[in-house]
This record gives structure tokens, sequence and C-alpha cells, in this order.
């Protein structure tokens, strides 16, 4: 008998989906690509000798910056640890974080959450030794809440901001009341901050603002 069935066919709107589906799982795989481009290229050795030495008002002091990946599942697929110390003396630690990173749900913006650690000088050695920052666990950390740098492409590298509105209401409790940006241009590491006035406001506390130009000197230092 004949066949009198007609040829399935896709109406043209549900082409017009599947192109646009297309369309954003490209896009959508480019910019998880350029992301991982990022956390491979962000680890390393920074500091701001070079600012610091050119700044004739004496603003800025010269800090080293350690940016290394942190191998550990229970804080996250994408986590680093950074140590902040003064250029001149390594043994002289001003700051320690952990950072993680993770795209937003839609996929267009990768997150990064700060934590600090609960007990500070449990930690003060763990940059020398890999192992013992992955023994560290969410217990043992505090996330600045509301204060996430959000992370997209830019013409220049990849740069961040935080949301200034956020971070106030959530921050102030644990000392940290700042609005902050950041960029990776090539092998600098650009931040930008700025504390709150006493009413937690950012409108005339020009005084309270610095920006740090790091230059990186080295990659990622880690034992074997």
């Amino acid at each position: 008998m004949p066949d009198n069935r007609r040829p399935t066919t896709i109406p043209p709107a549900a082409w017009l989906g599947l192109v646009l589906l297309a369309g954003w799982a490209s896009a959508s795989n480019k910019r998880e690509q350029e992301f991982d481009k990022f956390m491979q290229a962000l680890p390393g050795q920074y500091d701001n000798r070079t600012q610091a030495k050119n700044d004739a008002s004496g603003a800025h002091a010269a800090v080293a910056v350690l940016i290394n990946p942190v191998n550990s599942l229970a804080l996250g697929k994408a986590v680093m640890f950074e140590r902040e110390t003064a250029a001149d003396d390594p043994r002289r630690i001003l700051a320690q974080h952990i950072w993680t990173f993770e795209l937003d749900k839609k996929g267009e913006h990768l997150v990064q959450t700060v934590y600090v650690f609960k007990e500070p000088l449990r930690w003060l050695h763990a940059a020398d030794d890999p192992y013992v920052l992955q023994s560290v666990m969410p217990d043992d950390l505090s996330p600045l809440s509301g204060c996430k740098l959000v992370w997209s492409k830019s013409d220049y590298g990849f740069a961040a901001t935080t949301n200034a509105l956020a971070c106030k209401a959530s921050a102030g409790a644990e000392g940290m009341l700042i609005w902050q940006s950041a960029e990776v241009r090539g092998t600098d590491l650009l931040v930008n901050e700025q504390l709150s006035g006493p009413d937690g406001s950012f409108e005339g506390t020009a005084d309270s603002a610095s920006s740090y130009r790091f230059e990186r000197r080295s990659g990622p230092s880690q034992r074997e």
C-alpha cells in the first residue's frame, strides 16, 4: 500500500528556537572557556613595588600578594588562597583569605566569594604547605556576605565589581565596610576599594579610597 504519510517537518518557529538555543549554548561555552583561562592565569605572585617606589606621597605601602589554587572539593570546584604580606618582609602577614569562584545561573558572570579564617593564627603558615590548605573545611571560614565580586570579560582582560548596597548592609559587623572593584590586565592585577563613612555612605570619604596596581612576578608557588 502506498505510504501517504507526510514527511516530518519542523515549523519555522521551532527552527528559530533551535538556532537560538544553539547560539546560547555556543556563547555559554565560550564564556566558560574564557573564565577557565582567567582561572588559569590568575594564580601567581604579585607586588606593587613599582607603584610604591613612584609614589612620592608615601600613600601606598609596598605589598606582596600570593594567589594559589587550592584543591578542595569541600570548599568548591574553583578555590584560591590569597595572602598579603609586606613586600620587604614575607613574615609580616597582613591578611589571608580563601576565594571561591562559580558561574552564575545564567553562565554570564563569574562570582567570587571572599572568606576569612575564623582562627587566623591557626592558618598563619598555610602558604608554606598546600596540603594544609586542603584540610580547610567550610566551618573554618566566615564569608564576607554580600561583598561578592562579579567578574566579566572586558576589553582589556577581566573586570569585577561589588554591589555596594548589598555589601554595606552585611559587612559592617565584620569591619569590612567597603566597595571594591578589580581588573586583570595582562600580568597586572588592579584593585580599587573604598571604606564607607560613619553613616554607611561612600560620599565625602575620598581619603579612605585606595587603588593598587600589582605586577605579576611569577606563577603559582606550591610545594609538591
